[in-house]
């Protein structure tokens, strides 16, 4: 999905108050880009609960549009109620999608995960940008910079232009952040760990600026701030991301395994991050 895709913004919907900040989210976005909006209810077990006809079907679609009047105003929105996993029929709407916009947690989340099932689901298969609303998104969207968690790896370009795009759609700058989180290796010093942040902050520094130079060519109104800190990403990353409006993600970077396509920082940033973050998949 390109960064000019047109497609309606896909929202999760199960009820929780967190599933409804985000389709408050999904709302805001969806007047924003000038797009429909699709609001999706879905459980594998509810053919089995009900007897799952046309009647039931309208009834229950009903009662979503009712439960979500007063947060959908004057957008066009539909809405569908689907007998499948609440991951398979979130991405599969998402094939034509802009977005799918979903909550970190729902009705179903346990105590022991650190995010929701669905929320993960749809980040490691969905095919389009995935915007999360984490725990600490402000309810009124904020006119801040957008935050890019950036690592200057090929899999990252994908979100590096998501990010310039949101940018200037917004008018807002762009904040490029890279986190380097350097190991303590036994019998080394504080001062043999400071010379070895240095040397891998200035090593890293020219791989971000060339990863992007060639987005700023083609947004030259986007003013860019590039931020080197030393610590651990998921924290550092979320410390930067203050006062945001968007944290910009890819699903892996340096160091990522092909088979985890939702690496361990952007996991953490979903539950972590002060506000919604757009996680943007590899194109290949």
């Amino acid at each position: 999905m390109t960064e000019t895709a047109t497609g309606p913004i896909v929202c999760g919907y199960d009820g929780s108050q967190d599933s409804r900040r985000a389709v408050a989210w999904a709302v805001a976005r969806a007047r924003e880009m000038g797009t429909p909006l699709e609001v999706i209810s879905a459980d594998r077990a509810v053919g089995r609960v009900v007897a799952f006809d046309d009647t039931a079907r309208a009834n229950v679609e009903g009662a979503m549009r009712d439960q979500l009047a007063d947060l959908v105003a004057e957008v066009p929105t539909t809405y569908r109620v689907i007998a499948d996993s609440p991951v398979g029929a979130l991405v599969e709407a998402g094939r034509d999608a802009s977005a799918i916009v979903v909550g970190s947690r729902g009705l179903t989340v346990r105590e022991d995960f650190a995010m929701g099932s669905t929320s993960a689901g749809v980040v490691e298969h969905a095919t389009c940008p995935v915007i999360v609303i984490t725990p600490h998104t402000p309810a009124d969207p904020t006119g801040g910079p957008v935050v890019l968690a950036a690592d200057g790896s090929e899999a990252s370009e994908p979100a590096v232009a998501y990010a310039f795009a949101e940018a200037e759609r917004r008018g807002t700058g762009l904040r490029a952040v890279h986190s380097v989180e350097v190991p303590r290796l036994p019998g080394s010093s504080l001062f043999d760990i400071d010379r070895l942040a240095e040397s891998v902050i200035a090593e890293d520094e020219k791989e971000i600026l060339d990863s992007l130079a060639p987005h700023e060519a083609r947004h030259p109104g986007v003013k860019v701030e590039l931020i080197l800190v030393v610590g651990e990403p998921a924290v550092t990353i979320a410390d930067e991301a203050a006062g945001a409006s968007l944290l910009v993600t890819g699903s892996r970077g340096h160091g990522g395994f092909a088979g985890l396509l939702l690496g361990s920082v952007s996991r953490r940033l979903l539950q972590t991050a002060p506000c919604a973050v757009a996680v943007i998949r590899p194109t290949t």
